[in-house]
């Protein structure tokens, strides 16, 4: 679909609402709130969408307040008070890195296990209602694409080059933006 005039707002509003970028910001949005909901009825209605966005990107063997921004798209100095905020509500503590006497490593208390813990059940029961949505193979191939694009596309964050991590996409997948749409739409003809 070719980009319509910006006077063609019926058309441009279509076009927008079909644009990858609006697609994958909704469905973030989407699948943080419905979380974040989740976890609220859970018990920890003390944590916000910020929270979760620096959460969601510490490692469970912790992390450098560095590392954190840097996954998380923020600066170090918002990461830094936002890990102060959340060790003041006893969800992390700062403990000194073995390797680097002037730095700290980021990681859970014991409250901020139980919340990990449930974070991951809240994030396989969506997991399951997507797969039951798309069916298995198509979920997987989702998940394969969305992996695809961010090891592509993401320099700082992307998911191959975590430590440990592993790669998560094969090295003859497609790797360009329009690769990996063409690839998806030559997979699932409407």
């Amino acid at each position: 679909m070719s980009r319509p005039a910006l006077s063609d707002t019926t058309a441009m509003r279509a076009w927008r609402d079909q644009s990858l970028y609006r697609l994958l910001l909704r469905s973030a949005r989407m699948e943080t709130t419905t979380t974040l909901g989740r976890i609220h009825a859970r018990g920890f209605d003390d944590l916000t969408i910020t929270d979760t966005n620096l959460m969601a990107n510490l490692d469970t063997a912790g992390a450098s307040i560095t590392a954190l921004a840097q996954r998380a798209g923020i600066t170090r100095q918002a990461a830094s008070q936002q890990v102060a905020s959340l060790e003041a509500r006893g969800y992390l503590q700062r403990r000194p890195d073995p390797g680097d006497a002037r730095a700290a490593v980021i990681v859970q208390t014991d409250r901020g296990l139980a919340l990990l813990e449930a974070a991951f059940d809240i994030v396989e029961a969506l997991e399951d209602d997507y797969r039951t949505h798309f069916g298995d193979t198509q979920f997987q191939e989702l998940k394969r694409l969305l992996a695809s694009l961010l090891n592509a596309f993401d320099p700082i964050g992307g998911l191959a080059d975590r430590k440990g991590a592993g790669h998560l996409v094969q090295e003859d997948q497609p790797t360009a933006l329009t690769d990996v749409i063409q690839h998806w739409v030559h997979q699932h003809p409407q």
